[in-house]
């Protein structure tokens, strides 16, 4: 029924001042992941309350910590790679819906990665865990 509906066309592409926001915003979120990918790599992320993979089991230990920030780090900057055009895009789309679709479809499957490297990097640590 849902997928019968018609999709009701936008007139205007998106307004200049929260366009400049969300360029803004997105450049920004994706230069973070990839530092972030980059310094868990090299296991310069310690442990904190702001920054990084916080879950129990990353907590429970500076070993855990570390290791599930190593073993996602590629994830983690790949995702930050791919939010990049979700930044450039949608000033050099006219189409309303393509701006959308610029935005929304890299970075969902950045966010995709993010949760798939997370999961992987916590796999990953706990088999090293004696």
């Amino acid at each position: 029924m849902i997928a019968s509906l018609p999709l009701r066309a936008a007139e205007e592409t998106i307004p200049l001042g929260p366009l400049v926001l969300l360029t803004l915003t997105t450049a920004g979120g994706a230069l973070l992941l990839i530092v972030m990918g980059v310094m868990g790599a090299r296991r310069r992320i310690r442990p904190n309350d702001f920054f990084g993979i916080r879950t129990a089991y990353t907590r429970s230990s500076e070993d855990a910590w570390y290791a599930v920030h190593e073993a996602s780090a590629r994830w983690t900057v790949v995702a930050g790679l791919l939010f990049l055009p979700a930044a450039i895009l949608p000033p050099l789309i006219p189409d309303p819906r393509g701006q959308i679709a610029a935005v929304l479809v890299p970075m969902g499957v950045g966010v995709v990665l993010l949760l798939v490297g997370s999961w992987r990097g916590h796999r990953v640590a706990r088999r090293r865990r004696p």
